[in-house]
């Protein structure tokens, strides 16, 4: 997948911003419930951390991956400010990079990123049991954003080879004109 850019371009847009986080996915904050009893979460494709800083002020022992060197240098200024200690890896997920994860999760967290569809069910063996999933993007291409392109929506099908048994909860949702769209998984 080529999410809005490669990693170069990430590497620029994350070099030409100020040194303010953006604020937490407001989704994520309204889902923690789905987080309660779990311990360690996975953060794919991170950005520059505002959602691994948010689980890591919570309690969460976070991992975060993203293939862009400039995202995670920034993650790691921003954790050290905070006093957190998060774990990065530079790391492109949708090159099969998956093979590189080496340890089990109670959850994953994916904001604002469509894989390809068969690494859904690779992530679903990275869980713990009673793991979750949590999947969070794009429902429809934003009027307002044109690098966001018709590869980066997510898609009920994207999910259609993990377990139906599975499924927690799917939510829809709208913010400024734009639609958005969450899924949860259980292991």
């Amino acid at each position: 997948m080529n999410y809005m850019g490669n990693a170069n371009w990430w590497n620029n847009r994350f070099q030409s911003r100020s040194l303010n986080l953006m604020k937490h996915e407001k989704t994520l904050e309204e889902d923690i419930q789905f987080f309660q009893g779990r311990k360690t979460i996975l953060d794919i494709a991170s950005g520059d951390g505002r959602n691994a800083i948010y689980l890591a002020k919570l309690g969460f022992e976070i991992e975060a991956i993203d293939f862009s060197f400039e995202a995670l240098k920034r993650l790691n200024y921003f954790a050290n400010r905070e006093n957190l200690k998060i774990k990065t890896e530079l790391m492109d997920i949708s090159k099969d990079d998956i093979i590189k994860l080496t340890k089990k999760y109670d959850a994953i967290i994916i904001n604002h990123y469509r894989l390809p569809q068969k690494l859904y069910v690779d992530l679903i063996n990275f869980l713990n049991i009673e793991g979750i999933l949590w999947v969070n993007g794009f429902s429809e291409l934003p009027k307002d954003n044109p690098n966001i392109r018709e590869s980066d929506i997510l898609y009920d099908e994207d999910f259609k080879d993990l377990n139906p048994n599975n499924f927690i909860d799917k939510k829809e949702y709208e913010i400024n004109n734009n639609r958005f769209i969450r899924y949860i998984w259980k292991k």
